[in-house]
């Protein structure tokens, strides 16, 4: 079975050859950009995140035009298999099974493009262009919530809830497209604040956490610390959780398995199972990615071989696909 990849910075690979980003912020490229050989016949469906590095956005005199040429970047490589409505949807299903990689357009690092009510204005134009996951904080500099850096305890601000206001009016029409709202980045505080908010405003907006932010090594143990409780609430929500093969915690394969099993034992919506649980590769922005696990097709391949067989399909497709055919309003 091919991938369902939450997560690829899929441009990150040609950061150090295009005059459009600094190649000095980006000198561990060489060393990852032999990943993704194979990707585009090792997954089937990816989620395209556009982003940069904090200080490749804070150069930018404007960070709207330099977004909406990486846009244009990925609308060229994937000209016909960008995933963004139902229409898309019966070409994708009629796509060979062993076909190239189809792609749903992400942005990572909102925080870095919403510096103040007035940018909220540009959420439409995003969306109507075929962006469909937004990840809202990226990096402490923000100023949308708290991030996952050491000593950033801030929780949502009243410009992150005015960034999840507005992605929750894109989401009006009942049999349309919806955004995904990613806690990708985001601090624990910051994540209870999105949750409290999703569930008191009635939205139709999705969530979802797309790739590796938790401390596995803590809920691995079990040892009823905050990471452990938190995916206890976004399990119970039904939020979908993207899991990174390789640093922190999960280095080694064997970790790996044990952090899903401990998943599938915290009920989702109610239900101890593999739902809900799906693979964000960050193959381009992981440190280091787990022992032997280092391309989609490894990924998928040790699914296969470490799980039964309804619980591999659910973990390297089934899961991530129905979040991505519920965004684009299948």
């Amino acid at each position: 079975m091919r991938l369902v990849d939450l997560h690829l910075d899929w441009l990150r690979q040609y950061a150090t050859e295009t005059t459009d980003q600094d190649p000095a912020l980006y000198p561990e490229v060489a060393a990852r950009v032999g990943r993704l050989d194979g990707y585009l016949l090792g997954c089937a469906l990816s989620v395209l995140a556009i982003g940069r590095k904090p200080a490749d956005w804070t150069t930018q005199p404007d960070p709207w035009p330099a977004l909406g040429r990486m846009i244009a970047r990925c609308e060229a490589e994937f000209t016909g298999r960008l995933l963004r409505d139902p229409a898309d949807l019966r070409t994708w299903r009629a796509w060979p099974r062993d076909g190239m990689c189809w792609g749903v357009l992400g942005v990572a690092g909102m925080d870095f493009l919403v510096r103040s009510a007035a940018d909220l204005d540009r959420l439409p134009d995003l969306f109507e262009r075929g962006v469909r996951v937004f990840q809202p904080i990226a990096a402490a500099e923000g100023n949308l919530g708290g991030s996952m850096a050491p000593g950033d305890d801030r929780g949502l601000t009243d410009l992150g809830r005015a960034l999840l206001d507005g992605l929750s009016r894109l989401a009006s029409d009942p049999a349309g497209p919806r955004p995904v709202v990613d806690l990708a980045g985001m601090n624990a505080a910051t994540m209870t604040d999105v949750l409290k908010w999703h569930e008191s405003s009635g939205t139709r907006l999705l969530v979802a956490l797309t790739h590796g932010t938790i401390d596995y090594k803590a809920l691995i143990n079990r040892s009823g610390t905050e990471a452990h409780l938190l995916v206890e609430n976004l399990r119970a929500r039904g939020v979908a959780i993207g899991l990174t093969p390789g640093l922190p915690g999960a280095e080694v394969p064997d970790a790996l398995k044990r952090l899903i099993d401990a998943i599938v034992e915290i009920p989702f919506e109610g239900r101890p199972d593999a739902e809900g649980i799906a693979i964000g590769s960050d193959l381009m922005g992981i440190e280091q990615t787990a022992s032997g696990l280092n391309s989609a097709r490894e990924i998928a391949r040790w699914i296969g071989r470490s799980f039964d067989r309804p619980t591999g399909a659910a973990i390297t497709a089934g899961n991530a696909e129905q979040l991505l055919l519920r965004t684009i309003g299948a």
